[in-house]
């Protein structure tokens, strides 16, 4: 691998961050222009249009005269610098050139998921003023007329996409204006659009998932975005007309910054999953050089193939002399998170035999992976990496554009298991160990980053601004983490889910939940014991998986699914089993270990409150609706 052979070189480690230089791209248009005058005729995008249709794929000269189009239009229908537009659409070609027309006239870009509740769309438009919204369907608008005030509707009008005519209609004067129509429109217009040129202006207003109240509008600019997408380009190895497989919602920034952004930037052909059912069978399809994912998809991964593995006697025996060779290689090579080719007959045997097999199914050409936006279990990352994939995980948050740190971008051989990597270039963290009082982690502490991917603040608060940005621009993570003397970062959970026993042990639940969510028995599940004398759990268990398990040790089980929760019995069993199983040192201590359990039959969703729309879990409503049974413990 070189520098010449990428798109762009990595940036001098000595380079000042304060703000763009040189060639850098001044806002997220312009980065995009030049992708398409360097790579004009390659694919840009890929896209299934509906079940059962091959995939349609689009250049990035196609995909700069649609973002152009929509710009003219945009701009014809009013929209002016410093103006919002709202996108309640699923990541798609439109929505990218949503983004980047907006981002091109000067205006703003906020997007919302299609699978949030109507009063949250309501909350989000009345705090952000759009002056449009583009809307994914009918069935979107109709919602919107259901939940929006009369008063409430923006200035210059609706965007419909899809193919069907609008059902409910806006009040009288809020225009509708389908999609194919006003690109058509765009395409004639003759209105010159003179770019915008501000990199501290806003680009994005991303809102906060808002598990304890409304979602905050978080500001983010231009540079906030760009500075993250700088630090990496040339570091990690991604070429021009590489593939991606892009399923992370682009209304998340950890989906938009590098699911979408640094792949235009890279030269990346962008290749949407139309199934998120069916994310491998799609990948095969695909063959992505780079797939980018959140922990709960590599859990699953993990789950699936072991359980493959452990099928019959004969895979069990061979995949176990696979991990046995893969575990030996790599740590003769004394490297984490990097894959080790295989050296020797026998070890080259069982890839070819075993982990090869496992690579086919994302396509057999991934030359990395990247896991962020929760804690990724060491035992997954270990076992990706003896599949032979580089998989590396990062750490940031919305508020900070997000990335602050991770593993990879330092070289080949220098990431570190149990931690989120090196601190990005341009950053700095601190750990102010005065926000947490737990004497035997001393070395614990609030996380505090400094530079130029923290946002401009809260959109319309400045109170709860003044709370995270501190007079000295450092941003308040809320998140626990402890550096090593050379610089590595590790999470060790979130200042405000930490919870104290009646002993006085401090618990930090979310590394405990990402260990038991390894168990094939387990979907979701929370720990919680705050003043309590145990912790305990709240399960909402893989009912088919568990039910089957329980056959082969003897203990009987309802069908019903509500029934089978409420056995004491099966309760018991269950506990028990994920004890001995997933409950073990060095990652558990013995306080931290539930004592009891409370089973759940039905799954957390956005739409029975009980998870956010980028899927963490609401507490609050969760204890609440279980508060009968937690006080019976």
């Amino acid at each position: 691998m070189t520098a010449r052979e990428m798109a762009w070189p990595k940036q001098p480690d000595d380079r000042q961050w304060e703000g763009p230089e040189g060639d850098d791209p001044r806002t997220l248009y312009q980065m995009l222009r030049t992708s398409v005058d360097l790579f004009g005729k390659e694919a840009c995008f890929g896209f299934i249009q509906a079940p059962g249709m091959e995939r349609t794929h689009l250049s990035y000269d196609e995909f700069g005269n649609l973002v152009d189009a929509v710009a003219k239009s945009l701009k014809d229908m009013g929209l002016g610098l410093g103006e919002r537009v709202a996108i309640i659409v699923d990541n798609s070609v439109e929505w990218a050139a949503l983004s980047y027309a907006a981002n091109g006239i000067g205006a703003a870009y906020t997007a919302m998921y299609t699978h949030q509740h109507g009063s949250e769309w309501a909350y989000i438009l009345g705090d952000s003023t759009p002056s449009i919204i583009a809307v994914a369907n009918s069935g979107i608008l109709d919602k919107l007329c259901d939940n929006i005030a009369d008063d409430a509707w923006p200035s210059k009008g609706i965007i419909l996409l899809g193919e069907d005519e609008a059902n409910q209609l806006p009040p009288e004067g809020v225009t509708v204006t389908p999609w194919a129509k006003m690109v058509a429109a765009g395409r004639k217009s003759k209105t010159t659009i003179e770019v915008a040129d501000d990199p501290s202006a806003l680009s994005t207003l991303i809102y906060t998932s808002g598990t304890t109240g409304n979602p905050k509008g978080v500001m983010l600019s231009n540079w906030n975005t760009l500075s993250n997408i700088l630090c990496v380009q040339g570091v990690f190895e991604l070429y021009p007309g590489d593939k991606n497989a892009a399923f992370l919602p682009w209304a998340h920034s950890f989906g938009s910054t590098f699911d979408l952004h640094w792949m235009i930037r890279m030269g990346v052909h962008i290749n949407l999953v139309s199934d998120l059912t069916k994310i491998a069978d799609e990948c095969i399809e695909i063959k992505p050089a780079v797939l980018i994912a959140v922990p709960r998809v590599w859990n699953k991964f993990y789950d699936r193939v072991n359980a493959q593995f452990a099928a019959s006697p004969v895979k069990r025996l061979l995949s176990g002399k696979a991990r046995k060779h893969a575990s030996r290689r790599i740590a003769k090579a004394g490297v984490e998170c990097d894959a080790v080719e295989p050296v020797g007959f026998f070890d080259k045997f069982f890839d070819k035999l075993i982990w090869r097999k496992v690579r086919a199914r994302f396509g057999g050409n991934i030359r990395f992976c990247m896991s962020g936006a929760a804690a990724l279990s060491p035992d997954v990352a270990s076992f990706i990496q003896m599949v032979g994939f580089n998989c590396y995980e990062g750490y940031g948050l919305t508020e900070t554009s997000p990335l602050i740190s991770a593993n990879g971008w330092m070289g080949k051989g220098k990431s570190r298991l149990n931690t989120v990597g090196k601190v990005a270039n341009g950053q700095r963290v601190v750990i102010d160990c005065d926000a947490w009082d737990d004497p035997e982690r001393p070395e614990e502490g609030e996380i505090i980053v400094y530079g130029p991917n923290v946002m401009g603040g809260y959109w319309n608060r400045p109170e709860e601004t003044a709370e995270v940005i501190m007079a000295d621009g450092g941003f308040r993570t809320g998140d626990l983490g402890k550096l090593t003397e050379d610089g590595f970062l590790s999470i060790t959970g979130r200042v405000k889910s930490q919870f104290k026993l009646e002993n006085g042990k401090y618990v930090s639940p979310s590394p405990l939940e990402e260990n038991l969510k390894l168990s094939p028995l387990v979907e979701q599940c929370v720990l919680d014991g705050r003043n309590m004398r145990n912790t305990f759990l709240i399960v909402h268990p893989n009912c088919n998986a568990l039910r089957t398990a329980l056959g082969k040790a003897g203990v009987s089980a309802s069908n019903d699914d509500a029934e089978m929760c409420a056995d004491k019995a099966v309760n018991e069993w269950l506990l028990k089993t994920l004890a001995k199983e997933n409950m073990q040192s060095p990652n558990w201590k013995g306080y931290e270990v539930a004592r009891n359990m409370i089973l759940d039959p039905v799954e957390w969703t956005t739409e029975n409150d009980f998870l956010t729309p980028s899927l963490k879990v609401k507490l609050r409503n969760l204890l609440t609706h279980h508060e009968q049974a937690i006080e019976s413990l």
